[in-house]
């Protein structure tokens, strides 16, 4: 038995809703286990005991071993704390190889009853009587150590029971009840008596949540929907890949899209609506920041991060985006791409009501939207629209709102017309919706690392971080509308991606690009550069044979080097956030 890997899940995952505190576990059981059956029973007895009487060990051949290990950990914790019940267990596509899920207390008595777990049943392999008391006590301490008091988990319990949500001490931030403008901080030492002494009758401390997500187009839709929202007049908090903002001002730079930064945002005492970008990374591993949203937007799925983390089908990957959308509460609404089935497969699904947004009027989806008066989204005419039942809103033609590149770059269509639809079902009427579509640019002030466009020393300079397939062929369209002398292309592949999608990159490299770059020096994750150079080559010379294509070192610069071969008027593209803090380079050769 190996343990490969140990996580805390710690809101709503990709394995449960109800049941946000996960431990989850990489469990290797390939060598041979072979038990007595009396000494296996004696085991399972001692287990047990401290365990709730429905719960049942599962005698299956291939992973009884696997279910004993949950059955373990949960007694383990149950011997101090009772009620934990939860678990599952899924085998990988390696043979001998299981995810095992249970639930816990708290995290380091958790993490603790998977090593005591593995002491017990190694033990037992070892055909040595296993300890069970010893590991008992190992873990009430850890439990006895961060429990609270019983003070607090009562004002926990009343908190529960009146929907309002709670988010312990962390660091320098104080245990506090609600979200935003309506939260209330506590001092641990100074308890209020009950709940209802600090918060109305009609108030559950709760603010509006909006969560995104999506395999392209994430960031670009959470700050357009930020900025409809700020146009409204609204305080919005909002988490992207590349910082968390509280009206606009950046608070804390780099990735934030997972579920500790959303909960930073929600712990701020101004902002009265938070939109939250929620990436596949967070959710798998950790969960949601947050219980409860009102709307959740899903731009796309595509199968790129397939074989990550265990997730390997188009299915599995549609569970993980789908965590937002199980996280809706009962009248919460799911804005969906009509234009995608995996979106589509999700919204078949779910038991929420559905808004779907097309590039296309006479979408299946679209019109049965509006059959049921459901707002919908869709382009007529070059015309952002929004429907609901026979009332229909003009709110932009293409050629007005800048981040479509005059129609030109249709994944940024549908990035404005699900942000668009959004805004609408969460209240802004359509007029300020219109008024913001307009003023929301592709620039490194609003959407940085996506479509920037830069003059230097006569020649253009195209920053975009589009990292798979679907966004290689979003820049295509848009190089295809550009007349250049030389249009080069300055790329990188992702060591984790499957082989057909590196392939893909640079098919669609070989397309758009009359000199392509490769400098590979990160984005590695457990590939050699070769290795992934040659994937993006095979699919370079397939497209064309004769193409013009080079690596350079890694301590070459880049962008200089391109810009020195390129002549007056060429465009270099640079993708999948190739280039080292890519704005400060441009400025510093635009000074030159």
């Amino acid at each position: 038995m190996k343990i490969q890997s140990i996580q805390a899940l710690r809101g709503p995952n990709y394995w449960s809703h109800s049941n946000p505190k996960l431990i989850q576990v990489r469990l290797e059981l390939n060598e041979p286990y072979n038990f007595q059956e009396e000494a296996l029973n004696n085991f399972e007895a001692q287990i047990k005991q401290n365990l709730p009487e429905q719960f049942q060990i599962q005698k299956i051949d291939e992973n009884h071993l696997a279910v004993l290990f949950c059955a373990t950990a949960l007694a383990l914790q149950n011997s101090k704390v009772k009620h934990l019940d939860f678990y599952t267990i899924k085998a990988t596509q390696t043979a001998g190889i299981f995810n095992v899920v249970f639930a816990y207390h708290n995290e380091r008595a958790g993490k603790q009853a998977v090593k005591s777990t593995q002491a017990l049943i190694e033990a037992l392999q070892e055909g040595k009587s296993p300890n069970f008391s010893i590991e008992q006590t190992r873990i009430s301490a850890l439990i006895e150590l961060e429990k609270n008091s019983e003070e607090l988990d009562n004002l926990i319990d009343q908190a529960k029971n009146r929907n309002i949500p709670f988010l312990l001490a962390e660091d320098e931030f104080p245990a506090q009840f609600g979200y935003g403008i309506n939260s209330i901080n506590i001092e641990i030492d100074k308890l209020p008596e009950s709940i209802n002494s600090i918060f109305t009758r009609e108030n559950t401390g709760r603010i509006p949540i909006i969560a995104i997500s999506g395999s392209n187009g994430k960031t670009t839709s959470t700050r357009l929907t930020a900025h409809i929202l700020k146009t409204a007049g609204h305080c919005v908090g909002y988490t992207t890949s590349d910082g968390i903002y509280i009206d606009g001002e950046l608070i804390d730079e780099g990735d934030t899209t997972g579920p500790t930064s959303a909960q930073i945002a929600l712990r701020n005492k101004n902002i009265d609506v938070a939109v939250l970008e929620t990436a596949r990374g967070g959710i798998v591993r950790a969960g949601l920041g947050f219980d409860l949203c009102d709307l959740a937007l899903l731009t796309n799925v595509q199968g790129d991060h397939l074989g990550i983390s265990d997730i390997d089908t188009d299915e599995e990957l549609n569970q993980v985006k789908a965590v937002i959308i199980k996280a809706l509460k009962k009248e919460g609404t799911a804005i969906l791409n009509a234009d995608n089935e995996n979106t589509i497969a999700i919204g078949e699904k779910t038991d929420n009501k559905v808004a779907w947004f097309s590039l296309y009027p006479k979408n299946p989806m679209v019109l049965g939207g509006i059959n049921k008066s459901i707002p919908v989204a869709y382009v007529e005419d070059q015309i952002i629209c929004i429907q609901s039942g026979e009332i229909k809103h003009k709110l932009a033609l293409l050629s007005e709102v800048p981040i479509t590149f005059n129609g030109s770059l249709k994944f940024m269509i549908q990035n404005a017309m699900g942000a668009a639809l959004t805004a609408y079902l969460f209240g802004i009427n359509p007029e300020t919706i219109s008024k913001a579509l307009k003023t929301f640019f592709p620039s490194q002030e609003q959407t940085p690392g996506r479509m920037n466009l830069f003059e230097v020393k006569g020649k253009t300079v195209l920053i975009d971080f589009a990292h798979n397939p679907d966004g290689f062929e979003g820049v295509r369209d848009y190089l295809a509308t550009v007349k250049s002398p030389m249009k080069i292309g300055i790329i990188v592949g992702t060591g984790d991606r499957l082989d057909s999608d590196l392939i893909r990159n640079g098919e669609l490299a070989a397309e758009m690009f009359d000199h392509i770059i490769i400098q590979q020096k990160k984005f590695l994750r457990g590939r050699t550069a070769e290795s992934i150079i040659d994937s993006l080559r095979q699919g370079i010379l397939k497209v064309n044979p004769n193409a013009k294509w080079e690596k350079i070192d890694d301590e070459a610069e880049a962008l200089q080097y391109a810009l020195s071969m390129a002549p007056e008027g060429s465009i270099i593209t640079a993708l999948s956030n190739v280039l080292n803090q890519p704005f400060e380079l441009i400025k510093q050769y635009q000074n030159e």
